[in-house]
């Protein structure tokens, strides 16, 4: 039986944050029976004496170049990141409005820092973007230049361990 030190390696999803219909939709617990069948050989070890960085980056204003606009709505989407994440036990740490080259030394920084007493790495975008793109408040970045920054190779103290990166962007689609 698994105990609570772990978390699946494989995606598992309960349930959207979100119901069809727009209302909330609520938690649901492992149960006993779930519990039961994971296998610790499939799972993280989440026994470091803290959770982990939490890095949110919220664009919400773009420079006119870019022909982006305002995200209405992303600073109360921000707000339930930071608590959700707060309350899990993350050091969340907050940026707004950063431009692509803030957004790479912020996460540069973080993936130089010793990771060794922490279980595990988030960072959270929420901004425009397409297709392997995020945008910072002046223009296009690559999704793969931040994430690369977190390979077992670059960032040693993280290796083999959960590195969750979650992107919510606003599609300019035509």
């Amino acid at each position: 039986m698994a105990d609570k030190n772990h978390v699946l390696k494989s995606p598992q999803s309960i349930t959207d944050a979100k119901t069809s219909s727009g209302s909330e939709g609520k938690s649901i617990p492992f149960s006993k029976s779930v519990d039961s069948v994971i296998q610790t050989d499939e799972s993280y070890r989440m026994d470091c004496p803290e959770m982990g960085i939490c890095i949110l980056v919220n664009n919400k204003h773009f420079l006119p170049n870019t022909g982006m606009a305002l995200r209405s709505g992303t600073d109360a989407d921000a707000a339930l990141v930071f608590d959700t994440f707060r309350t899990l036990g993350y050091n969340v740490k907050t940026y707004n409005d950063l431009p692509c080259k803030r957004i790479i030394e912020v996460l540069q920084n973080i993936a130089k820092d010793d990771h060794k007493k922490r279980n595990s790495f988030v960072c959270v975008l929420l901004s425009h973007g397409e297709d392997g793109l995020i945008y910072g408040t002046d223009g296009p970045l690559e999704l793969k230049t931040l994430t690369s920054l977190f390979r077992g190779d670059r960032c040693k103290t993280l290796r083999g361990k959960p590195k969750l990166f979650f992107i919510q962007v606003i599609r300019n689609t035509e």
